[in-house]
């Protein structure tokens, strides 16, 4: 009889040094896989040039990134993004998995912030719950020591609506892993007029 309670009694001992054990927040697999470790000094060694045009950027192409200072209302704004690798050794980064979970722009109109639009808003909340998910396998890339790479560009109206009248300033806050995992590089700052029709 007293072997019957001691059984259940040392079980839960043991489950519950498991369970205290466990982290609270563990990385799904998909995260695991695709986290690639850069070291701070890795990471700073990437620069991160953007500029505003009116065309979707080419994919991994060197190209210099077209500029664009003056669009008209409902016009599409894309942002064009371009990693250059300053450190001696070639560095591996996501290139592209899902935009919402890589990049954090902040654009100011006429010296305020914009919110994101309600649907991004809650795309990054999910991300940042630690949400990721994967629909195709992300590009990864191994940038070469200071050879300039365009990596996909995004396009502001999916972030903020419609851009209204006004002069904005842009920053682009970008992870080199393919989820987020709050290790942001910022870009240069760029500045760009909507015009009336």
């Amino acid at each position: 009889m007293l072997g019957r309670r001691i059984l259940p009694i040392a079980l839960l001992a043991v489950l519950g040094a498991v369970v205290t054990t466990v982290p609270s927040r563990s990385l799904s697999s998909t995260q695991q896989k695709y986290a690639l470790e850069l070291s701070p000094k890795q990471r700073h060694a990437i620069q991160i040039l953007v500029s505003a045009n009116a065309t979707p950027s080419g994919f991994f192409s060197t190209p210099p990134l077209e500029r664009k200072l003056s669009f008209k209302a409902g016009e599409l704004v894309h942002i064009g993004i371009v990693f250059t690798n300053t450190a001696v050794e070639p560095l591996k980064v996501c290139a592209f998995s899902n935009p919402y979970y890589q990049n954090r722009p902040e654009l100011l109109r006429d010296g305020q912030q914009l919110g994101y639009s309600k649907r991004t808003a809650e795309l990054i909340r999910q991300s940042d719950l630690g949400t990721c998910q994967v629909t195709r396998v992300p590009d990864v890339v191994e940038l070469k020591p200071y050879i300039p790479l365009r990596v996909p560009s995004i396009e502001l109206q999916e972030w903020y609506e419609p851009l209204p009248v006004g002069h904005y300033e842009l920053t682009l806050k970008r992870t080199f892993a393919c989820c987020a995992d709050g290790l942001l590089n910022s870009s240069n700052e760029i500045s760009f007029d909507v015009s009336p029709d």
